[in-house]
């Protein structure tokens, strides 16, 4: 009897362990190659652009904080769209600010207005073909 207990108090014990344990990983995630990547660790309100870490596989450095609600890529440029957050909690879908990765020199360009954004996109010889390939939808809490 006493040893049918101390398994169950066991088995109790992994499972209260287990549940409590944060998920590894990432809410989203979308690799865009060249070591860099679009993450989201719990909502999709979080969603911004990382040059990930050499060291581990979900480590990183924002480059465009969230919100990114719109991305492109190829092997030279990232594009993003992104919509501020405004005290840590409201996503401010009034605002879109306009980003530009160099993927090579890590340089990043923005937050830009629309004009800016075309403006530079030309300057540095962006393909014409590039766009922003991919949308994330999410909720507007204001």
């Amino acid at each position: 009897m006493k040893e049918n207990i101390n398994f169950l108090l066991s088995v109790f014990a992994v499972a209260i362990f287990v549940a409590g344990c944060p998920r590894f990983g990432h809410f989203y995630e979308e690799d865009l190659g060249n070591g860099y990547a679009v993450w989201a660790t719990d909502v999709m309100e979080e969603a911004a652009v990382f040059k990930k870490n050499k060291r581990g596989p979900s480590g990183g450095v924002e480059v465009v904080p969230s919100v990114v609600f719109a991305y492109g890529w190829n092997d030279d440029f990232i594009l993003a769209k992104q919509h501020p957050v405004k005290d840590f909690t409201k996503v401010d879908a009034s605002i879109t600010n306009w980003y530009i990765v160099e993927v090579a020199s890590g340089n990043v360009h923005g937050p830009l207005d629309e004009g800016e954004f075309n403006k530079l996109k030309a300057e540095l010889k962006v393909p014409a073909g590039l766009s922003f390939k991919k949308t994330i939808s999410f909720k507007t809490r204001q």
